[in-house]
């Protein structure tokens, strides 16, 4: 498949296969065919390219795949998916990233709330959402991702983070309540 792209991803060290990937996405849709070949049948490097093709790409197209890629059998695709996901702003992806940051443990669930955190209001109900999960490192991520994102609909739900079993889920939960101005007054009952 790679010989029928326009550009081959696949380079001689990582600098020069993301100029490849940047000029393959800057060719605009007509790319989209052959990147999605690569998507399905490609090698993970020439997968994890591919994505940043269509990371710079950015049009609801590749917005699209991109989605897809969350299922990709590789962590370091999906992640680097998730994280383009975030960088384009890319709020249809809302409900796929918060089902990849509930469900993976690994590097591709950082990233998926990493990339929550950047769609800002959005994304804040299945944040709030996710603090409730019965997985610590699920509400960890959810409450470092609305650290950033100091939504006031989220403060109830960061108070009673502050009660959590995790430390680390206790002082994100202070940290975006202190960016928000929510004083210690607040955070004790009478």
């Amino acid at each position: 498949m790679l010989d029928q792209l326009p550009i081959q991803l696949i380079g001689s060290d990582d600098g020069d296969c993301e100029a490849r990937a940047v000029a393959l996405g800057q060719m605009g849709e007509d790319s989209l065919p052959p990147l999605r070949a690569v998507l399905s049948e490609g090698d993970i490097d020439a997968r994890f390219w591919a994505v940043r093709a269509l990371w710079e790409m950015g049009t609801q197209s590749a917005i699209a795949a991109l989605m897809g890629v969350l299922d990709d059998v590789n962590e370091m695709v999906r992640s680097g998916a998730a994280l383009a996901l975030g960088e384009l702003k890319a709020e249809v992806a809302i409900a796929k990233l918060a089902r990849v940051m509930r469900e993976e443990q690994g590097s591709s669930g950082d990233h998926a709330a990493d990339a929550l955190s950047k769609l800002g209001d959005a994304a804040t109900s299945p944040l709030i959402e996710a603090l409730e999960s019965a997985r610590p490192w699920v509400r960890i991520r959810a409450a470092r991702a609305l650290v950033p994102i100091q939504s006031p609909d989220a403060i109830p739900a960061l108070i009673q983070a502050l009660d959590d079993d995790s430390y680390v889920v206790c002082h994100y939960a202070e940290e975006a309540l202190a960016r928000m101005g929510v004083g210690e007054i607040i955070y004790f009952k009478p």
